[in-house]
């Protein structure tokens, strides 16, 4: 019984190694830190009708593991703008985890846990938007990318430029 037992215990093993294994390039290994002056520049060109907008704080820090595990940390980062003649500062707090995929110069980000609680105040009228609800399934965000010892850029194809759910660009903090 106890053989049959540990042998079924190593082929589960087994089988979740193969299904959870990804194909990763080493430049991605690491942290990095968004180029918040880029995403300045997305959320301009994004469509919205934004005057003065500012990225400030830490920025989103995005960790990048060996095994393909991203954990991306939004704490302590505002977006100020006026948008439409309103004064909007867009504060985010909390963790996203997910995985990548890499194939060439492609890629998959799958998110799955979202932590990040959004503050929005709008002309003084603070409103709060929970974490993403896990019933809504994962977020995928797929497109290229290149990676350098110091830089990694993700683009995402056109159609989906405007809700490009990663900033473009990143700079290398550790690894």
């Amino acid at each position: 019984m106890n053989t049959s037992k540990a042998i079924l215990t190593s082929i589960t093993l087994i089988i979740t190694s193969a299904q959870t294994a990804v194909a990763l390039d080493d430049c991605l290994i690491g942290q990095w830190s968004a180029d918040l002056t880029d995403m300045t520049e997305m959320m301009a060109q994004g469509g919205m009708p934004i005057d003065g907008g500012e990225v400030t704080g830490s920025g989103p820090i995005m960790d990048i593991g060996a095994d393909g595990r991203v954990v991306s940390n939004s704490e302590g980062m505002t977006i100020s703008m006026d948008m439409d003649g309103m004064n909007v500062s867009v504060t985010m707090a909390g963790k996203n985890e997910a995985t990548i995929d890499t194939e060439g110069d492609t890629f998959t980000i799958t998110a799955t846990t979202f932590d990040v609680v959004t503050e929005v105040n709008m002309n003084g009228q603070v409103s709060t938007i929970p974490p993403r609800p896990a019933e809504l399934g994962p977020e995928i965000s797929a497109g290229t990318y290149t990676c350098s010892e110091t830089d990694l850029i993700f683009m995402q194809p056109p159609q989906v430029y405007q809700m490009q759910a990663i900033p473009r660009r990143w700079t290398r903090v550790a690894g």
